[in-house]
């Protein structure tokens, strides 16, 4: 049974799991919160946060296996970007023609807001971005 965890004992290793999978280069060092899944002792993914200003948060997400992004995962995320951050908005960066996760982020409502070109580091190679953005009032998935 998968388990979602947000505590401590699982912290640092599912942030360090998330940083390398998100191609997360700068070092943020402990400035993130995460929702986590495991299942017997074993991460299978996750969505970390970080650069949270009050208004914008950064949202990445990594995950072994499709099934964990389910109705009640993606209203999690939302949740505490929205209703427990109090953000106006949620940001999330994904490699330019990704096909699954530009599919992912725009079937969930994100809006594709452009492209950043050669910023982001995947296996010592620099290559284009494309930046997602949701505002709160555009989001079908918290209750207002």
């Amino acid at each position: 049974m998968v388990e979602v965890v947000t505590n401590d004992k699982w912290r640092l290793a599912i942030g360090d799991y998330l940083k390398e999978r998100c191609y997360i280069s700068a070092d943020i060092g402990d400035k993130f919160s995460y929702i986590g899944f495991i299942e017997d002792e074993k991460i299978l993914g996750g969505f970390l946060f970080t650069d949270y200003d009050g208004h914008n948060v950064y949202v990445h997400l990594a995950l072994e296996t499709p099934r964990l992004f389910s109705r009640k995962h993606i209203k999690y995320v939302f949740d505490y970007g929205f209703n427990q951050l109090k953000c106006g908005r949620m940001t999330a960066v994904c490699r330019n023609g990704f096909e699954r996760n530009e599919r992912i982020l725009s079937g969930t409502g994100w809006t594709k807001e452009g492209i950043v070109r050669k910023v982001m580091k995947i296996k010592n190679e620099f290559v284009d971005a494309a930046v997602y953005g949701m505002l709160k009032d555009e989001c079908k998935w918290i209750r207002k």
